[in-house]
């Protein structure tokens, strides 16, 4: 139990407001009975006014307890500490407060406790309220205090609709500050204008606003992180030039801004000179850099600059840890990696504990991963979906399906990413009952019903089940979509021999001016191959190059080729291959000779068997090298070659190939 506190001790307290985080519940309340007591009260309101804060800053002391010495306290300025204090922890309970305000001290006309109530009306998002707070400021007069036009800027800051408001009270500000125009520069990043942020940098520079404003260190970070988020890398560059003639590169978290924008350029030359020439280095910095090495896919380096970190007694923590255990790509150095974990005690951590179960699965240890789930916390969901998607991404959607069944009978909760696993594993498997019900649990939530990355899992499940109008419909119900939903349409109906289906999906995301991508082509061109529009198809193919400048790929080349064998249009799918701007593998071969095969032309396909059979299998890929061996003896049969047949079956006997069996995603009436 804490000892009393003696009286001397207990009134230098209260007058000097010594930080509540040094005083215990029971002392405050110690404090409290010797203002009453000994009448500090009324002789020094300063003194309860000082206790009031103590207890509003003591997450250990009761509501109650704070309200009644808001009771005993004369001082007008209780109302701006307790709605200061609200407005950060309770923004409701802050915007009750100055209704009480306005009623009760003068009309509300403190400028601190209107700044302080818009705060809360934007930590709420309470936009109608936050009106309100501006209609009686300018209805008091207090349209001229910085403080509160700097609090409403950010406000209206806060919502895309109401920027235009936001720039209005900015213009019309009779002063400002730096404030006001970081607040106003990290709005418009916030909306995603860099280009309008710029402007009023630049306007901070050249004195466009009335005067020049020279930014601080905020105004940098601000920027300079934007320059990470909207890719602009010669932006960041020329504000570290500036950062550099101000002085201001030397601050650590201007420093630490530079750091991560270098790394994630992948310029780590200058990553190194910033983090060298820091006077002090934070561990932000440490590990900046050594995502930096990370996000570069330099292991030696990563290693290195971590071993250097522990011998400068650097205190390691998760991000780290992370960063190490992302480039690990040795089984034996994982396993080491996760002893060193164990022994500082952070196994148990949840981004640490995910990155184990990613590094076990990337060096194809799905058991090792599930022995390691299987040790850590059950209560932390970010486990349960790494370990679910770690089987999905290695073929056992099955058993992700059994895990998520042991979610629902432990009572966990499901969150996006635990959904977008379920979607994902019904897809795989084919059980389309279990996506509908999936479905249905996305179409209860709001959130969840908003989410553009389930929307899209839902359409490849029905499109990959066979269920096109369910895809559709998500499609249509969708209130936001991206490329990727396109995509996912356009590519439902081509593999699902919807041709005309896909190519119409295609015309109305052209009309929509949303520009294809090259698996957007994949699918277009495999409708048009599945569909038989041989010259539509050619056409579209010319389109992706000279229009949308995509390179071409193997796969967009295969469905050509594909769609002209069909046809019978041999020569010119010779003369395509010949051409293609990438090297042909062994499908591209095979699609020849069974082209050739269908339509008769054995002398032509012959040939093209010499190219299949000169292709090099040293990689181990039986299944493909079978499916060529195939291909080879269907065409030496067609020609009567039958001691070829023999030599080739042979063969495959002699190199234990074998043909995968196919599995069909249709289920069997129950």
């Amino acid at each position: 139990m804490n000892s009393p506190l003696p009286f001397r001790v207990a009134n230098d307290l209260l007058l000097h407001e010594t930080p509540s985080k040094f005083l215990s519940r029971l002392q405050l309340l110690q404090l409290h009975s010797l203002l009453i007591t000994s009448g500090l009260q009324f002789a020094a309101p300063s003194a309860a006014l000082s206790l009031l804060n103590l207890y509003l800053s003591n997450p250990a002391t009761l509501p109650q307890e704070a309200a009644a010495v808001f009771r005993q306290v004369r001082d007008p300025a209780k109302w701006n500490l307790m709605i200061r204090h609200a407005s950060a922890n309770a923004p409701l309970k802050a915007l009750s407060l100055f209704r009480e305000i306005r009623a009760a001290v003068n009309g509300g006309t403190d400028p601190f406790i209107c700044a302080s109530s818009i705060k809360a009306c934007n930590k709420a998002r309470a936009i109608r309220e936050g009106k309100s707070v501006h209609c009686h400021v300018i209805r008091f007069g207090l349209d001229w205090n910085v403080n509160v036009l700097n609090s409403l800027v950010s406000f209206y800051m806060s919502s895309a609709d109401l920027l235009s408001y936001a720039v209005m009270v900015f213009d019309k500000m009779p002063e400002r500050t730096v404030v006001s125009f970081n607040t106003i520069i990290s709005g418009h990043l916030r909306s995603g204008n860099f280009d309008a942020s710029l402007k009023f940098f630049r306007g901070m520079l050249n004195g466009s606003f009335g005067l020049i404003m020279k930014p601080n260190y905020v105004t940098f970070v601000v920027l300079i992180s934007a320059c990470v988020e909207f890719r602009e890398g010669r932006t960041g560059i020329s504000l570290h030039c500036f950062c550099f003639k101000t002085g201001l590169d030397c601050n650590s978290e201007v420093s630490n801004a530079l750091i991560d924008l270098y790394a994630k350029l992948r310029r780590i030359d200058d990553a190194e000179r910033v983090l060298e020439d820091m006077p002090e280095k934070d561990l932000i910095s440490w590990n900046s850099m050594l995502w930096g090495y990370a996000n570069s896919n330099d292991v030696s380096c990563t290693f290195s600059f971590f071993t250097k970190m522990r011998g400068e007694g650097i205190r390691i923590d998760r991000v780290s840890i992370s960063c190490v255990v992302s480039v690990c790509e040795e089984i034996s150095v994982g396993r080491m990696i996760h002893g060193y974990v164990k022994a500082i005690g952070m196994e148990s951590d949840v981004s640490v504990g995910t990155s184990l179960i990613d590094m076990y699965a990337k060096c194809r240890e799905v058991e090792s991963a599930r022995k390691l789930f299987d040790e850590l916390p059950k209560e932390d969901i970010e486990h349960w979906n790494a370990m679910i998607h770690v089987y999905i991404e290695h073929g056992f959607a099955q058993k992700a399906l059994e895990l998520l069944d042991q979610m629902k009978v432990r009572g966990l909760e499901f969150d996006e990413v635990t959904l977008l696993g379920l979607v994902m594993a019904c897809r795989d498997t084919g059980q389309l009952h279990r996506g509908i019900i999936a479905h249905s649990i996305v179409e209860k939530d709001a959130i969840f019903k908003k989410s553009v990355v389930l929307g899209n899992a839902l359409i490849d499940m029905y499109a990959k089940c066979g269920s096109l109008e369910r895809a559709r419909a998500v499609f249509d119900g969708m209130p936001q979509r991206d490329i990727v939903s396109w995509t996912s349409m356009i590519v439902g109906y081509a593999v699902n021999g919807e041709g005309k289906k896909s190519l119409a999906t295609f015309e109305q995301m052209r009309a929509e001016k949303l520009p294809p991508n090259s698996v957007t082509f994949v699918g277009v061109l495999l409708a048009c191959d599945h569909a038989g529009l041989i010259d539509e198809g050619i056409r579209l193919y010319e389109t992706m190059s000279e229009v949308y400048r995509i390179e071409p790929q193997i796969e967009h080349c295969g469905c050509i080729v594909d769609m002209l064998a069909r046809g019978g249009r041999i020569e010119e799918a010779r003369r395509f291959v010949k051409n293609m701007p990438v090297a042909p593998n062994a499908l591209i071969w095979r699609i020849l000779v069974s082209g050739c095969r269908v339509h008769g032309r054995v002398d032509s396909g012959l040939n093209l068997v010499t190219g299949l059979s000169e292709l090099d299998f040293s990689s181990g890929e039986f299944e493909s090298e079978s499916a060529d061996f195939v291909a080879s003896s269907n065409m030496y049969a067609e020609a009567g070659r039958w001691g070829d047949v023999l030599d080739q079956r042979s063969y495959m006997a002699d190199r234990r190939a074998y043909k995968a069996a196919g599995k069909s995603s249709l289920l069997l009436p129950e």
